[in-house]
């Protein structure tokens, strides 16, 4: 039983990345303003140890570019979490939680997973293709087409450094599948 796995390329990932560290850096700012000005001890303690291990999350990410390991954004949202309840303020700590799930929701690896049964289409929730609903499906030149019976078409481009996919083979076991 044939098996294809392509990987679709995000194109919004900058974007998404961007507003992430957007977020960190006013909770960041945000700390160094609670150290600098609050009168509780709390949110003193809270502030100091979310900014030093802010710090030393970002020195430990410089570092495992060279080493080719990236730890993502959830370690960051973690520490923004810790500090707000260390601070005990457990409202603030809603809204690093709720940009954490977004940011792992928006940045996974896109993988449309095609086998002889189903395929698996990366929307959240992941959609449930079935080949009875399809007229044709196509990867031409890195780009995926989905085209339903019900005139509703879906196109992404596929990444081509990660997704090796033979296009001719694809298409054909496509072919087949649709005259089944």
């Amino acid at each position: 039983m044939e098996h294809f796995e392509i990987i679709l390329k995000n194109e919004q990932l900058k974007f998404y990345n961007r507003l992430s560290w957007l977020i960190i850096t006013i909770n960041f700012i945000v700390f160094l303003y609670l150290l600098l000005f609050s009168a509780e001890k709390n949110s003193r303690v809270g502030a100091i140890t979310s900014i030093v291990l802010l710090i030393l999350l970002l020195m430990l990410q410089r570092f495992s570019k060279k080493i080719n390991w990236l730890p993502g954004m959830h370690p960051y949202f973690l520490v923004l979490m810790v500090g707000w309840i260390i601070m005990e303020k457990y409202w603030l700590t809603a809204i690093p939680f709720f940009f954490d799930i977004l940011s792992a929701i928006s940045t996974r690896k896109l993988v449309v997973d095609v086998s002889a049964n189903i395929i698996m289409y990366p929307s959240f929730p992941p959609k449930k293709i079935y080949w009875s609903a399809l007229s044709s499906m196509i990867l031409k030149d890195g780009l995926l087409t989905i085209n339903f019976k019900n005139n509703v078409i879906i196109q992404q481009y596929a990444d081509d450094i990660k997704t090796s996919v033979n296009e001719q083979e694809f298409n054909d076991f496509c072919r087949q599948q649709l005259k089944k």
